[in-house]
């Protein structure tokens, strides 16, 4: 059954395709220093994966049974029921249900500069909900879940030779929830200039991916990936737009 949420997103997407066309673009092209930046991540990132991925999640994982929560399921709960609103705030369905009521508030108020901010988060967000479903299928992770003693990349190759099953038990890496969170509210940091609200902006994206470890659905390094990730990519989509079709708020 298809919720709220996803018919509004759907409806948002239609409009864009038909009305905002111009959105729709995002130069991945990366420079020499970017390389270089990217080669030191992915070193910081195999490190994380294997020497903290398996402490942290024994650490502060929800389901782990001797974890700092171990003895303490009132908090837990409550943790548990806490993280599991702010994990939402990663679905597209979920950012829709709010973004498309905002979005006719400023049609109605003829506000097409808030109108245009809200269509282009709607679009680098579907664009980071994308990239990370391709690298989901490719990477082919096993879920904190799955196996405690077990964070193997298992890569399409073996999905192919059918070792194992294609499905979401396998698609750890990088975390979807985070990246869509990091593409949607770093962009909307970079757009506005009052530095309060970029910091509120900023911080969303770091609980969802806190949610995602404490829930047992990410490792460490999945989280951090994809945040890294969603703020390239929020950055690369702002310099690809057009400087006079969205100006930097106040």
């Amino acid at each position: 059954m298809i919720d709220i949420g996803t018919i509004f997103l759907i409806c948002l997407i239609i409009y864009i395709l038909v009305k905002r066309r111009d959105l729709i673009k995002l130069n991945l092209r990366i420079e020499r220093m970017q390389y270089i930046l990217f080669i030191v991540f992915v070193i910081f990132l195999l490190f994380i994966i294997n020497f903290l991925d398996k402490k942290v999640a024994f650490m502060i994982s929800s389901s782990y049974p001797q974890g700092l929560l171990a003895n303490y399921s009132a908090l837990n709960e409550t943790l548990t029921d806490i993280f599991k609103v702010i994990t939402r705030l990663g679905e597209p369905n979920y950012l829709a249900f709010i973004a498309l009521p905002t979005f006719l508030y400023f049609r109605y108020k003829k506000n097409t500069k808030l109108q245009t901010l809200i269509l282009s988060t709607v679009v680098i967000m579907m664009f980071g909900s994308l990239i990370s479903t391709i690298l989901k299928a490719i990477f082919m992770r096993s879920r904190p879940y799955q196996e405690w003693n077990n964070f193997g990349f298992y890569f399409i190759t073996d999905v192919l030779q059918k070792r194992v099953p294609y499905n979401g038990d396998y698609m750890s890496f990088p975390s979807g929830h985070t990246m869509v969170a990091s593409c949607a509210f770093f962009y909307l940091a970079m757009m506005n200039k009052n530095i309060h609200i970029k910091i509120f902006w900023s911080i969303i994206p770091i609980l969802v991916a806190l949610s995602r470890v404490y829930l047992s659905y990410h490792w460490l390094s999945d989280v951090l990936a994809s945040l890294l990730l969603g703020l390239f990519l929020a950055k690369k989509y702002r310099d690809s737009l057009d400087p006079s079709s969205l100006n930097d708020l106040s």
